[in-house]
Protein backbone atom coordinates (compact mmCIF):
# COMPACT_ATOMS: atom_id res chain seq x y z
CA UNK A 1 0.00 0.00 0.00
CA UNK A 2 1.55 3.22 -0.70
CA UNK A 3 2.01 6.34 1.77
CA UNK A 4 0.19 8.91 1.85
CA UNK A 5 0.03 12.35 2.77
CA UNK A 6 -1.90 15.46 3.59
CA UNK A 7 -1.17 18.29 0.81
CA UNK A 8 -2.80 21.88 0.34
CA UNK A 9 -3.95 21.26 -3.55
CA UNK A 10 -5.46 23.50 -6.15
CA UNK A 11 -9.13 22.73 -7.65
CA UNK A 12 -8.11 21.21 -10.78
CA UNK A 13 -5.57 18.95 -9.59
CA UNK A 14 -7.58 15.98 -9.49
CA UNK A 15 -8.58 16.52 -13.01
CA UNK A 16 -4.89 16.29 -14.10
CA UNK A 17 -3.08 12.87 -16.04
CA UNK A 18 0.08 12.69 -18.00
CA UNK A 19 -0.99 12.68 -21.92
CA UNK A 20 2.42 10.68 -22.20
CA UNK A 21 3.28 9.82 -26.24
CA UNK A 22 0.23 12.37 -26.67
CA UNK A 23 1.86 15.61 -26.11
CA UNK A 24 2.62 17.79 -29.16
CA UNK A 25 6.03 19.22 -27.14
CA UNK A 26 7.10 16.74 -24.24
CA UNK A 27 8.55 18.18 -21.27
CA UNK A 28 11.99 16.60 -21.86
CA UNK A 29 12.67 19.30 -24.63
CA UNK A 30 14.92 22.42 -24.16
CA UNK A 31 14.94 21.67 -20.22
CA UNK A 32 18.37 20.34 -18.77
CA UNK A 33 16.90 18.40 -15.38
CA UNK A 34 18.92 19.01 -12.43
CA UNK A 35 19.28 15.79 -10.14
CA UNK A 36 20.12 15.85 -6.64
CA UNK A 37 23.55 13.72 -5.38
CA UNK A 38 21.64 10.92 -4.21
CA UNK A 39 19.73 10.45 -7.31
CA UNK A 40 23.28 11.02 -9.58
CA UNK A 41 24.92 7.90 -7.49
CA UNK A 42 21.64 5.71 -7.73
CA UNK A 43 21.17 6.12 -11.16
CA UNK A 44 25.30 5.63 -11.93
CA UNK A 45 24.25 2.31 -10.01
CA UNK A 46 21.37 1.48 -12.04
CA UNK A 47 21.29 -2.20 -12.88
CA UNK A 48 19.98 -1.98 -16.46
CA UNK A 49 20.84 -2.73 -20.46
CA UNK A 50 24.17 -1.60 -21.82
CA UNK A 51 22.28 0.67 -23.95
CA UNK A 52 20.73 2.49 -20.81
CA UNK A 53 23.69 2.44 -19.64
CA UNK A 54 25.71 4.18 -22.07
CA UNK A 55 22.56 7.26 -22.45
CA UNK A 56 23.29 7.88 -18.41
CA UNK A 57 27.29 7.94 -19.37
CA UNK A 58 27.35 10.16 -21.80
CA UNK A 59 24.26 12.28 -20.80
CA UNK A 60 24.60 13.08 -17.10
CA UNK A 61 27.09 15.45 -16.16
CA UNK A 62 27.90 16.51 -13.00
CA UNK A 63 27.29 20.69 -12.23
CA UNK A 64 30.31 23.19 -12.26
CA UNK A 65 29.08 24.46 -8.69
CA UNK A 66 27.50 21.15 -7.42
CA UNK A 67 25.36 20.93 -4.17
CA UNK A 68 23.69 18.31 -2.46
CA UNK A 69 20.75 19.32 -4.08
CA UNK A 70 21.21 20.31 -7.73
CA UNK A 71 24.61 18.04 -8.29
CA UNK A 72 24.18 16.99 -11.63
CA UNK A 73 22.10 17.35 -14.88
CA UNK A 74 20.72 15.97 -17.89
CA UNK A 75 22.52 17.35 -20.54
CA UNK A 76 20.39 18.08 -23.81
CA UNK A 77 21.55 16.51 -27.36
CA UNK A 78 21.92 18.47 -30.02
CA UNK A 79 17.96 18.32 -30.81
CA UNK A 80 17.68 20.01 -27.62
CA UNK A 81 15.89 16.86 -26.17
CA UNK A 82 16.38 15.06 -22.96
CA UNK A 83 18.99 12.09 -23.97
CA UNK A 84 17.17 9.97 -22.09
CA UNK A 85 13.96 10.48 -24.14
CA UNK A 86 13.22 7.71 -26.58
CA UNK A 87 11.67 8.42 -30.44
CA UNK A 88 8.35 7.50 -29.27
CA UNK A 89 8.39 10.47 -26.45
CA UNK A 90 9.04 7.96 -23.04
CA UNK A 91 11.82 8.18 -20.96
CA UNK A 92 14.12 5.15 -21.87
CA UNK A 93 14.45 4.86 -17.36
CA UNK A 94 10.94 4.83 -16.99
CA UNK A 95 10.37 2.40 -19.90
CA UNK A 96 12.75 -0.19 -18.60
CA UNK A 97 12.71 0.21 -14.80
CA UNK A 98 9.80 1.72 -14.11
CA UNK A 99 8.53 4.76 -12.66
CA UNK A 100 10.71 4.13 -8.90
CA UNK A 101 13.85 4.41 -10.94
CA UNK A 102 13.31 7.84 -12.02
CA UNK A 103 14.95 11.26 -10.34
CA UNK A 104 12.78 12.94 -8.19
CA UNK A 105 12.22 16.00 -10.27
CA UNK A 106 11.36 13.43 -13.37
CA UNK A 107 9.33 11.15 -10.72
CA UNK A 108 7.05 14.26 -9.59
CA UNK A 109 7.28 16.44 -12.64
CA UNK A 110 4.67 18.83 -13.34
CA UNK A 111 4.03 18.33 -9.49
CA UNK A 112 5.73 21.27 -7.66
CA UNK A 113 6.13 20.14 -3.44
CA UNK A 114 6.80 22.95 -1.28
CA UNK A 115 6.37 23.39 2.17
CA UNK A 116 4.78 26.31 3.98
CA UNK A 117 3.99 27.14 7.22
CA UNK A 118 5.09 23.09 8.66
CA UNK A 119 2.49 21.84 6.02
CA UNK A 120 2.64 20.36 2.38
CA UNK A 121 1.57 21.77 -0.51
CA UNK A 122 1.23 20.47 -4.21
CA UNK A 123 0.76 21.96 -7.41
CA UNK A 124 1.29 21.48 -11.04
CA UNK A 125 3.62 23.66 -13.35
CA UNK A 126 2.26 25.49 -16.28
CA UNK A 127 5.07 24.51 -18.10
CA UNK A 128 3.08 21.57 -18.63
CA UNK A 129 0.71 21.53 -21.94
CA UNK A 130 -1.95 19.05 -20.11
CA UNK A 131 -1.49 21.86 -17.01
CA UNK A 132 -2.50 24.87 -19.46
CA UNK A 133 -4.99 22.83 -21.30
CA UNK A 134 -6.85 22.03 -17.84
CA UNK A 135 -6.59 25.56 -16.98
CA UNK A 136 -8.19 26.70 -20.31
CA UNK A 137 -11.02 25.28 -18.90
CA UNK A 138 -11.10 26.85 -15.84
CA UNK A 139 -13.42 29.84 -15.29
CA UNK A 140 -14.20 30.41 -11.50
CA UNK A 141 -11.45 31.66 -9.15
CA UNK A 142 -8.96 29.28 -8.48
CA UNK A 143 -9.54 27.63 -5.04
CA UNK A 144 -7.54 25.40 -2.56
CA UNK A 145 -8.31 22.29 0.14
CA UNK A 146 -6.59 19.77 1.79
CA UNK A 147 -6.05 16.26 0.06
CA UNK A 148 -4.72 12.87 0.74
CA UNK A 149 -2.65 11.88 -1.81
CA UNK A 150 0.13 8.76 -2.38
CA UNK A 151 2.59 11.28 -3.43
CA UNK A 152 5.99 10.54 -1.46
CA UNK A 153 7.68 14.04 -0.75
CA UNK A 154 11.25 14.38 -2.32
CA UNK A 155 14.11 15.09 0.35
CA UNK A 156 14.51 18.72 -0.72
CA UNK A 157 11.04 20.23 -1.09
CA UNK A 158 10.93 24.27 -2.14
CA UNK A 159 10.32 26.22 1.17
CA UNK A 160 9.44 30.44 1.64
CA UNK A 161 12.27 32.51 1.72
CA UNK A 162 11.26 35.83 4.30
CA UNK A 163 13.72 38.13 1.90
CA UNK A 164 11.01 40.28 0.75
CA UNK A 165 10.31 40.63 4.65
CA UNK A 166 6.34 40.39 4.27
CA UNK A 167 4.83 38.04 6.75
CA UNK A 168 5.06 34.54 6.18
CA UNK A 169 1.79 33.05 6.66
CA UNK A 170 -1.14 31.59 4.63
CA UNK A 171 -3.00 34.19 5.27
CA UNK A 172 -0.96 37.15 4.06
CA UNK A 173 0.10 35.20 1.08
CA UNK A 174 -3.69 34.59 0.49
CA UNK A 175 -4.57 37.89 0.41
CA UNK A 176 -2.28 38.30 -2.52
CA UNK A 177 -3.84 36.11 -4.29
CA UNK A 178 -7.10 37.03 -3.47
CA UNK A 179 -6.08 40.07 -5.23
CA UNK A 180 -4.74 38.21 -8.52
CA UNK A 181 -8.24 36.27 -8.53
CA UNK A 182 -10.39 39.25 -8.31
CA UNK A 183 -12.27 39.48 -11.62
CA UNK A 184 -13.49 43.05 -10.78
CA UNK A 185 -10.10 44.26 -11.87
CA UNK A 186 -8.29 43.76 -15.44
CA UNK A 187 -5.16 41.62 -14.48
CA UNK A 188 -2.82 44.66 -15.36
CA UNK A 189 -4.94 46.23 -12.07
CA UNK A 190 -4.76 43.40 -9.87
CA UNK A 191 -0.63 43.47 -10.84
CA UNK A 192 -0.50 46.93 -9.96
CA UNK A 193 -2.61 47.01 -6.71
CA UNK A 194 0.07 43.97 -5.35
CA UNK A 195 2.35 46.48 -4.64
CA UNK A 196 0.64 47.86 -1.97
CA UNK A 197 0.53 44.93 0.59
CA UNK A 198 4.02 44.43 -0.91
CA UNK A 199 5.04 47.66 0.93
CA UNK A 200 5.54 49.29 -2.33
CA UNK A 201 4.97 53.01 -3.43
CA UNK A 202 1.95 53.18 -6.26
CA UNK A 203 3.43 53.59 -9.66
CA UNK A 204 0.85 55.29 -12.25
CA UNK A 205 -0.04 52.82 -15.04
CA UNK A 206 1.65 53.45 -18.18
CA UNK A 207 -0.12 54.58 -21.26
CA UNK A 208 0.37 53.29 -24.61
CA UNK A 209 2.37 50.03 -25.49
CA UNK A 210 5.46 51.53 -27.32
CA UNK A 211 7.44 51.63 -23.91
CA UNK A 212 6.16 48.15 -22.75
CA UNK A 213 6.78 46.42 -25.98
CA UNK A 214 10.42 47.59 -26.40
CA UNK A 215 10.96 46.44 -22.71
CA UNK A 216 9.82 43.55 -23.38
CA UNK A 217 11.42 43.14 -26.83
CA UNK A 218 14.77 44.11 -24.50
CA UNK A 219 13.54 40.56 -22.21
CA UNK A 220 13.08 38.13 -25.57
CA UNK A 221 15.98 38.76 -27.32
CA UNK A 222 17.69 38.34 -23.65
CA UNK A 223 16.38 35.05 -23.09
CA UNK A 224 16.07 34.21 -26.42
CA UNK A 225 19.78 33.41 -26.65
CA UNK A 226 20.02 31.46 -23.39
CA UNK A 227 16.51 29.66 -23.37
CA UNK A 228 15.63 26.54 -26.05
CA UNK A 229 12.08 26.97 -24.03
CA UNK A 230 10.98 30.16 -25.92
CA UNK A 231 13.71 30.76 -28.94
CA UNK A 232 11.55 29.63 -31.56
CA UNK A 233 8.70 31.96 -30.26
CA UNK A 234 10.71 34.82 -29.33
CA UNK A 235 12.35 34.82 -32.65
CA UNK A 236 8.70 34.76 -34.17
CA UNK A 237 7.81 37.97 -31.73
CA UNK A 238 10.95 39.77 -32.90
CA UNK A 239 10.78 39.97 -36.05
CA UNK A 240 7.19 40.89 -36.33
CA UNK A 241 7.27 43.39 -33.62
CA UNK A 242 10.89 44.85 -33.25
CA UNK A 243 10.33 46.25 -36.70
CA UNK A 244 6.90 46.87 -36.90
CA UNK A 245 5.63 47.84 -33.07
CA UNK A 246 1.89 48.67 -34.53
CA UNK A 247 1.10 45.34 -35.63
CA UNK A 248 1.14 44.56 -32.08
CA UNK A 249 -2.33 46.73 -31.92
CA UNK A 250 -3.94 45.00 -34.55
CA UNK A 251 -2.60 41.54 -33.66
CA UNK A 252 -4.02 42.25 -30.02
CA UNK A 253 -7.59 42.58 -31.33
CA UNK A 254 -7.46 39.74 -33.52
CA UNK A 255 -6.42 37.92 -30.44
CA UNK A 256 -9.38 39.02 -28.27
CA UNK A 257 -11.34 38.23 -31.18
CA UNK A 258 -9.95 34.26 -31.63
CA UNK A 259 -9.69 34.03 -28.17
CA UNK A 260 -12.57 35.68 -25.79
CA UNK A 261 -11.83 34.00 -22.88
CA UNK A 262 -8.50 34.81 -22.83
CA UNK A 263 -8.16 37.33 -19.97
CA UNK A 264 -9.88 34.19 -17.62
CA UNK A 265 -7.22 31.82 -19.35
CA UNK A 266 -4.37 34.63 -18.35
CA UNK A 267 -5.41 34.64 -14.59
CA UNK A 268 -5.70 30.98 -13.81
CA UNK A 269 -1.38 30.67 -15.00
CA UNK A 270 -0.73 33.77 -13.51
CA UNK A 271 -2.40 32.23 -9.81
CA UNK A 272 -0.83 28.94 -10.59
CA UNK A 273 2.25 30.62 -10.70
CA UNK A 274 2.23 32.09 -8.14
CA UNK A 275 1.28 29.28 -5.42
CA UNK A 276 3.33 27.08 -7.74
CA UNK A 277 6.38 29.23 -6.88
CA UNK A 278 5.24 30.40 -3.68
CA UNK A 279 5.24 34.26 -4.41
CA UNK A 280 6.10 36.55 -2.99
CA UNK A 281 8.73 33.66 -1.27
CA UNK A 282 11.10 33.22 -3.87
CA UNK A 283 14.15 34.64 -2.44
CA UNK A 284 14.07 38.36 -3.76
CA UNK A 285 13.30 41.72 -2.25
CA UNK A 286 9.86 42.45 -2.58
CA UNK A 287 10.44 45.12 -5.64
CA UNK A 288 12.33 42.14 -7.37
CA UNK A 289 9.34 39.83 -6.73
CA UNK A 290 6.95 42.50 -8.11
CA UNK A 291 8.93 43.02 -11.37
CA UNK A 292 9.27 39.01 -11.49
CA UNK A 293 5.31 38.78 -11.84
CA UNK A 294 5.56 41.74 -13.73
CA UNK A 295 7.55 40.29 -16.47
CA UNK A 296 5.91 36.89 -16.73
CA UNK A 297 2.36 38.83 -17.79
CA UNK A 298 4.53 40.91 -20.21
CA UNK A 299 6.34 37.58 -21.71
CA UNK A 300 3.19 35.77 -21.55
CA UNK A 301 0.86 38.36 -23.54
CA UNK A 302 3.25 39.24 -26.37
CA UNK A 303 4.44 35.45 -26.80
CA UNK A 304 0.67 34.48 -27.08
CA UNK A 305 -0.65 37.35 -29.22
CA UNK A 306 2.34 37.15 -31.88
CA UNK A 307 2.69 33.34 -32.05
CA UNK A 308 -1.23 32.82 -32.50
CA UNK A 309 -1.39 35.86 -35.10
CA UNK A 310 -0.72 33.33 -38.02
CA UNK A 311 -1.55 30.34 -36.12
CA UNK A 312 -5.41 31.10 -34.56
CA UNK A 313 -5.45 27.62 -32.78
CA UNK A 314 -6.01 26.88 -29.65
CA UNK A 315 -3.45 24.21 -29.14
CA UNK A 316 -1.01 27.28 -30.89
CA UNK A 317 -2.62 29.25 -27.60
CA UNK A 318 -1.55 26.50 -25.22
CA UNK A 319 1.69 25.12 -26.74
CA UNK A 320 3.04 28.49 -26.69
CA UNK A 321 1.90 29.16 -22.84
CA UNK A 322 3.72 25.91 -21.80
CA UNK A 323 6.47 27.23 -23.41
CA UNK A 324 6.85 30.09 -21.90
CA UNK A 325 6.19 28.67 -18.40
CA UNK A 326 9.19 26.47 -19.43
CA UNK A 327 11.35 29.17 -18.58
CA UNK A 328 9.63 30.91 -16.27
CA UNK A 329 8.84 27.93 -13.72
CA UNK A 330 12.31 26.39 -14.45
CA UNK A 331 14.96 28.87 -14.21
CA UNK A 332 15.71 31.61 -12.11
CA UNK A 333 13.72 34.10 -14.56
CA UNK A 334 11.92 36.30 -11.77
CA UNK A 335 15.71 36.84 -10.81
CA UNK A 336 17.31 37.67 -14.11
CA UNK A 337 14.27 40.22 -15.19
CA UNK A 338 15.25 42.37 -11.86
CA UNK A 339 18.58 42.63 -13.02
CA UNK A 340 17.32 43.25 -16.43
CA UNK A 341 14.46 45.73 -15.69
CA UNK A 342 13.47 48.53 -13.45
CA UNK A 343 10.29 49.40 -11.87
CA UNK A 344 9.10 51.44 -15.02
CA UNK A 345 9.81 49.72 -17.33
CA UNK A 346 8.73 46.37 -15.19
CA UNK A 347 4.91 48.84 -15.23
CA UNK A 348 5.15 49.67 -18.63
CA UNK A 349 4.87 45.34 -19.48
CA UNK A 350 1.15 45.86 -17.83
CA UNK A 351 0.17 47.98 -20.31
CA UNK A 352 0.36 45.47 -22.94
Amino acid sequence: MKEMHEYLVPRYFRDFSCKMGACRRSCCEGWPVTVSMKNYFTLLGLPCRQELRDRLDVGLRVLDHPTEEEYARFSPNWLGDCPMRMEDGRCSIHAELGENALSDVCRLYPRGVRTFCGSLECSLSNSCEGVAELLLRERDPMTWSSESLPLVPPPFPGSPSNKCGFPVSWDARHALLAILRDQSMTLSERLFALRAPLGLPPIPPQNGIPDGLTALCCLLRFFADRSDSIREEAGRCLARYEASPARYADDCRLFADRFPGHAVFFEQLLVNHAFFVQFPYEGLKAPDEWKGLAAVFGLLRVLTVGCTAEDPEEAALVDCAASAFRLIDHTRFSAQTARLLDEGSAAALLAL
